[in-house]
């Protein structure tokens, strides 16, 4: 993937830097018609829609307000930074004009244009049939993605598959919920049975056929459809179990200097030190400067002994928890942004199974298997003795186990915690505001703002 980032971001200031003039463009001026003609060009697009996903507007920064500082993992003290707007969200008191929200709506849908562009061109392409599929399979993926964070931010979004002109958008309408998950299961579907179980070291990295089965089942669990869940990820956990291509497990926790080449990772959004300025992170999710973050995880929620502990407290001279305190240089990290672990789908399996039906051995098997990898004690049926118990044990396992990993928000919202964990705030802040900016370029703006705005 690395070979093509120069080239991309060549493209990228050609493409804003040229004007028209009489209609005509430079010879050496590349437009999506010039463009995705070709594998090269396929494989170059594929690279901006990786890129689309490290920007701050996702995971280098706004995704993890919206996830983990709306949540109880976090606590802003910097309330007037960037003239309050993280601290709004964080309060409950976001409006429509948050710019966390319209930079977080527009990087979704950048994910999503640049996908259906390779989409949209593909099938015209005369290459190898395989790697088109690979690449056709990875631009689903990076689609189902991006639509997922949406509908789990907004419910009802505009669902746009196709690449569209200006007028064209004006004339979206807000799709629901529903409908956005079903073509997020179609994507992913379609993703798993094209893309390899595994890539080769220099493309480490991209999306793989476990990572979108992982995907797959966390919708179904956000659909509450716990059957599905299990049958999905059986699959997977079964490869964790083996050891052969995913993590084994139990295993020692990789955080964070292993990060980039840990089997314990399915898929994460990969960041460079140094080199490409478009692919640099400046590495400020979690900086402590200020004291502009507080992490608020009580510590009596951990066993004694438990090495997930120190791995969200802040360590080291930059300042960052331990999950996230990656080598830097100049200030700059490489610390890679954990999308879909091992753990996450071993939790996601031990929560359907024990859904499904209480006392299930594997679902005991998964929970155990996370426990025993962070040194935390067993969990029997004669400690867990319901389905109530071993479904509070869970909650609480995915706090601790993928703090700071932005699903803390999500996961109060799905499992119908929000009145416990935030008694007294309306219903309707479950959902955000869509962006104002958004609404003013629609034409038909009837029902277009989530209720309660």
């Amino acid at each position: 993937m690395k070979k093509y980032i120069i080239f991309i971001c060549g493209l990228m200031i050609t493409a804003t830097s040229c004007k028209k003039f009489l209609d005509l463009k430079p010879l050496d001026s590349y437009t999506e018609e010039t463009f995705y003609v070709d594998e090269k060009g396929l494989q170059g697009g594929l690279v901006a829609c990786y890129d689309a996903l490290q920007s701050d507007s996702l995971y280098g920064n706004n995704l993890l307000t919206l996830g983990e500082l709306r949540g109880d993992n976090l606590i802003d003290n910097d309330p007037g930074s960037g003239a309050g707007v993280r601290n709004q969200i964080e309060v409950f008191a976001e409006t429509s004009a948050n710019s966390i929200l319209s930079a977080a709506w527009t990087g979704n849908y950048k994910a999503i244009y640049r996908s259906n562009l390779i989409l949209d061109r593909a099938p015209g392409i005369a290459m190898n049939e395989t790697i088109k599929n690979q690449i056709i399979g990875q631009a689903k993926f990076i689609r189902a993605l991006s639509y997922f964070n949406l509908t789990r931010i907004w419910g009802n979004v505009p669902l746009v598959l196709k690449v569209q002109k200006t007028e064209e958008a004006r004339q979206n309408t807000r799709a629901t919920a529903a409908q956005v998950y079903q073509q997020i299961i179609d994507d992913l579907t379609d993703a798993a049975a094209k893309l390899p179980p595994t890539w080769g070291d220099p493309q480490r990295g991209k999306a793989t056929s476990y990572a979108a089965s992982g995907l797959l089942g966390k919708v179904y669990l956000y659909q509450k459809k716990f059957d599905l869940v299990a049958s999905t990820l059986q699959p997977v956990v079964t490869a964790i179990y083996s050891g052969t291509t995913l993590a084994t497990v139990p295993q020692n926790l990789t955080f964070p200097g292993n990060l980039k080449t840990s089997k314990d990772i399915i898929f994460a959004v990969q960041y460079l030190m140094g080199g490409v300025k478009e692919f640099v992170h400046q590495d400020n999710r979690y900086r402590n400067n200020n004291n502009t973050n507080i992490i608020n995880i009580p510590q009596s929620l951990f066993e004694p002994g438990d090495n997930r502990q120190p791995l969200v407290a802040i360590t080291g001279t930059g300042g960052r928890p331990g999950k996230f305190n990656s080598p830097q240089l100049n200030n700059e990290t490489s610390g890679d942004f954990p999308v879909l672990r091992t753990t996450d789908v071993l939790l996601m399996y031990a929560e359907a199974l024990n859904e499904t039906a209480y006392g299930n051995t594997e679902a005991f098997k998964a929970l155990n298997a996370v426990r025993t990898n962070a040194n935390a004690s067993v969990k029997t049926a004669a400690l867990l003795t319901s389905q109530v118990q071993f479904r509070t044990a869970v909650y609480l396992e995915r706090r601790l186990e993928l703090a700071l990993e932005a699903d803390r928000w999500f996961d109060i919202v799905r499992t119908n915690q929000m009145g416990v964990v935030f008694p007294g705030i309306p219903a309707f802040r479950s959902l955000y505001p869509v962006p104002q900016v958004e609404i003013d370029n629609i034409i038909n703006k009837s029902g277009y703002q989530n209720d309660g705005y």
